[in-house]
């Protein structure tokens, strides 16, 4: 394949790179969707014949904003300077005293921007962004490495941002509890994945939500909401 490609590089296309990208990017190999039969997994299980799409996490800032557009919270505005969205305490100390991170107050659609909006500097690096593999901007970054560390899944469950969003996720979850439960379960895995959950799936969450009710002073539709949210099946695509 790559000889292939490197061959219409150079004759086809007169090596101008756009219309190769266009080509790579348009085929059936680039398109195709992740699943995997059991059948296609026997023939192929390291994927050398390509034979189904690759499954890739979301970037850093997609981690952030997808949490906040499924709970509702993102902000679509435009422009402006960059914001402070919260931080964990005492991970803001700066050698210039006047140099202040001022998170905006719950409702202030400025603690709700999209992650192009937030505040860099190389020095203190924003801590989603640097837990899930950001570059650092110290260098020029042709491509993103990613990893998989307990880091990252403790920043989903316990940065301010995502409890935010699981808390208000949850109150929309709560509404349907405990009519129309399974039917608002359903719509929030879908919202949350992309996914029609199974019926296996949906009497997990249910039991979930019965078990934690039952046994714990924590929220339970707050707790489904993390769940959620925290599903391998939500941070990748």
């Amino acid at each position: 394949m790559l000889d292939y490609l490197a061959v219409r590089f150079q004759k086809d296309y007169d090596f101008g790179v756009k219309a190769i990208a266009r080509e790579i990017v348009l085929s059936h190999a680039y398109r195709q969707s992740s699943r995997v039969t059991p059948e296609l997994l026997e023939q192929d299980p390291d994927n050398r014949l390509i034979a189904r799409g690759p499954r890739l996490r979301l970037t850093a800032e997609m981690v952030r904003d997808h949490a906040l557009a499924v709970s509702g919270l993102i902000s679509a505005k435009q422009g402006g300077p960059p914001v402070h969205p919260p931080l964990p305490e005492d991970v803001w100390r700066p050698f210039a005293s006047s140099d202040k991170w001022e998170t905006p107050e719950p409702g202030n659609e400025d603690r709700y921007r999209r992650s192009l909006y937030t505040y860099v500097k190389r020095t203190i690096p924003f801590p989603i962004s640097a837990t899930f593999d950001a570059p650092s901007r110290e260098f020029c970054s042709p491509r993103r490495l990613t990893s998989n560390t307990p880091l990252q899944a403790l920043a989903t469950l316990n940065d301010e941002t995502f409890v935010e969003c699981a808390e208000v996720f949850g109150e929309w979850l709560e509404s349907g509890f405990p009519n129309a439960t399974e039917e608002r379960l359903s719509r929030a895995h879908y919202l949350v994945t992309g996914r029609i959950p199974n019926q296996e799936r949906i009497e997990e969450l249910i039991r979930l939500y019965n078990e934690v009710r039952m046994k714990s002073s924590e929220n339970a539709s707050t707790v489904v909401a993390q769940v959620l949210l925290n599903l391998d099946e939500t941070l990748t695509y």
